[in-house]
């Protein structure tokens, strides 16, 4: 799905204020702990302070006002915001119509929530410029995930491994700018990535805080994130670079020939057997998980605002996990500048 016209002129990334050691996490002893930081590299976290009332919300004002700061865009111009994020401000309204009050934008315009995970930047990327046009000129993507409300402490797998992050990516309507979008998906993978309850398929009730134990010998409860690592790497690895080739030939490239792949932050040994797999140079593959943890959907964004200036003609960007689902774009250009804030 070629899209034209459409660019990307500001990338912002912000993580909350509090930031916690993985080897302090109290349910395990020192020698687990230990073990776990060492296989993936992640010695410290980011998450919402809650205790001084930090939320998403407080983040993605924060970025959306820098950005339109930094661009100098006049807050009556802009002709639409989407967030796109696994848990929102609220079950509603949607998080884009508070962003809509909250930045001061004109009401006359659109505003609306999308719901994924680990592809939710390229998705939001997709549906964002599909509006664009000479007519609907600016917009503002904002992407990221609590996702610490959702990971129970005590489960050895996924404990020490996530990051809450927000981003604000500002898009408009330039000439010349071109965006190749494709998407794979496979529903009956979605137990590989899943919070069971909460949800209208099983609502919250006491069951949904109860501790079990799963196959892995993991500590759990149903409000929380279940994950089967092994699946999702076993479904990542054959098919990320299977994607990754198909969109080099449907546009007559090869691995050589593209300048920068930005990858979601999900797994620093997944993402270097990728690498290994499309013998992708390491100059050309930023990998940022051991400094900040897996940031969810957030992730391609935080490696752009770690760019601050950037300026190559073809870039590949790739999310892929929960769902299951893939999401890989092409660009033939890139002209943007970025930054990476701390709340």
């Amino acid at each position: 799905m070629k899209l034209k016209d459409k660019k990307i002129s500001y990338v912002c990334g912000i993580f909350p204020s509090k930031k916690v050691q993985n080897i302090e996490n109290p349910y395990f002893d020192e020698k687990t702990k230990n073990k776990i930081i060492r296989l993936s590299g992640i010695k410290e976290r980011y998450v919402l302070d809650r205790d001084a009332n930090e939320t998403m919300m407080s983040l993605y004002k924060k970025a959306g006002l820098q950005t339109i700061e930094k661009l100098g865009w006049k807050k009556e111009e802009i002709k639409g915001v989407i967030v796109v994020s696994q848990n929102h401000e609220y079950k509603f309204p949607s998080t884009a119509v508070l962003l809509q009050d909250e930045l001061g934008l004109s009401k006359d315009c659109f505003a609306y929530d999308v719901v994924m995970g680990c592809s939710g930047y390229v998705y939001g990327l997709f549906c964002a410029m599909s509006h664009l046009s000479e007519n609907c000129d600016k917009i503002l993507l904002f992407v990221g995930d609590p996702i610490n409300d959702f990971v129970y402490p005590k489960n050895q797998s996924i404990a020490f491994l996530f990051s809450d992050a927000a981003s604000c990516t500002a898009l408009e309507y330039a000439p010349g700018f071109e965006a190749d979008f494709i998407f794979e998906t496979d529903g009956s993978g979605r137990n590989a990535i899943i919070v069971p309850h909460g949800g209208s398929a099983y609502p919250m009730c006491e069951d949904s805080f109860k501790e079990y134990e799963d196959e892995d010998g993991n500590i759990n409860i149903k409000s929380c994130m279940e994950m089967k690592g092994l699946e999702i790497f076993i479904f990542c690895y054959k098919n990320v670079s299977r994607v990754i080739l198909n969109i080099l030939k449907e546009n007559a490239l090869k691995i050589d020939n593209i300048n920068d792949f930005f990858f979601h932050q999900a797994n620093y040994y997944l993402l270097n057997q990728i690498k290994k797999l499309l013998k992708i140079k390491d100059e050309s593959f930023p990998i940022n998980i051991k400094a900040y943890g897996n940031t969810s959907c957030a992730s391609i964004a935080i490696l752009l605002a770690e760019e601050k200036s950037y300026q190559k003609s073809n870039v590949i960007m790739a999310g892929f996990g929960v769902g299951l689902s893939i999401g890989v774009v092409f660009f033939n250009k890139l002209d943007f500048k970025s930054e990476l804030l701390f709340a």
